[in-house]
């Protein structure tokens, strides 16, 4: 049993009630053979198609020096298949394959209870990993406007992005969206600061954004990296729009009450999933870690 498995163990008992559990051979993933993923059933969307521009190029090495990818090759095999495993229930929810049927399943958000505990690491190498599936490209948005470092990281600090859509309705949803060299995924900067990111999210205009940028087809996953749930107001109201929730815990970092007071933010008709980050126990402990560690586990396009 590895050691985020060992920790969804004894995090279960700290929902406030039976949610879909991580399996405990699921708990968390990155990098084995990606299998095959149903495609979802496609029904009329509302988005316009991404703009044919110069894909952005994502600079793995700008991602490695801001710690949202390991520096050396042996540490991102070990990472890639631990994220494996946690995108492997997230993707039975949205293919139906999961214990019961879901509101928006495409729509994952990675959150915390406080800062500081890697969630916003957690959400880039979960998108990083679900584009490699062969049935799904993946949009991941910064919603995580006080900090936004996906678009700081990213160099995407002067493109529009979700605050700009959702505050002026004369603009398109698609017209935010970034298509990037690395295959199957695309990006949505934060956009620019807004005194009332709470309202905004929480306003009927939010809905109508979120279904468009889930693509014509249904065929994108969105990932959302987002302020943790304690943190801010607009955290818990990003959260109920979402039917995924990845909450990253902190090993040594996080309070029992903490916890226990962010997953009160989430309702049961959700699923929510355990990540334990940070732990300190040897990687030999894990058996997941020996087996891939030849594998590239991110197709990023050499520059």
């Amino acid at each position: 049993m590895s050691t985020v498995e060992k920790a969804a163990e004894k995090l279960k008992s700290l929902q406030p009630e039976p949610q879909a559990p991580l399996h405990n051979d699921d708990a968390v993933p990155l990098h084995h053979a990606a299998s095959t993923v149903e495609r979802l059933h496609e029904r009329p969307g509302t988005a316009d198609h991404v703009a044919e521009t110069a894909p952005w190029h994502v600079d793995s090495h700008a991602l490695k020096r801001a710690d949202l990818l390991p520096a050396d090759d042996e540490a991102m095999a070990r990472l890639a298949d631990e994220v494996r495993r946690i995108k492997r229930p997230l993707l039975d929810n949205v293919s139906g394959k999961g214990a019961r049927a879901l509101p928006h399943p495409e729509r994952i958000v990675v959150t915390s209870a406080v800062p500081g505990e890697g969630k916003t690491f957690t959400a880039v190498n979960l998108a990083l990993s679900l584009a490699r599936e062969p049935d799904f490209e993946v949009l991941l948005v910064d919603s995580d406007i006080p900090k936004a470092d996906v678009t700081r990281v990213l160099g995407l600090d002067k493109h529009p992005g979700l605050m700009d859509v959702l505050a002026d309705e004369q603009r398109r949803p698609a017209e935010v969206v970034v298509r990037t060299d690395v295959p199957n995924l695309l990006v949505v900067p934060a956009g620019k600061r807004h005194l009332l990111t709470a309202e905004l999210f929480g306003g009927r205009r939010m809905e109508y954004v979120l279904d468009a940028l889930g693509g014509p087809s249904r065929r994108r996953l969105l990932v959302f990296d987002s302020s943790p749930l304690l943190a801010t107001p607009e955290a818990p109201i990003l959260v109920s729009h979402m039917g995924q929730v990845v909450v990253v815990v902190g090993a040594g970092h996080t309070r029992e009450y903490e916890l226990k007071a962010a997953l009160e933010n989430v309702d049961g008709s959700q699923y929510v999933g355990l990540v334990l980050n940070m732990s300190q126990l040897p990687a030999i402990e894990n058996h997941y870690y020996s087996r891939y560690s030849h594998d590239s586990p991110y197709p990023f396009p050499d520059r």
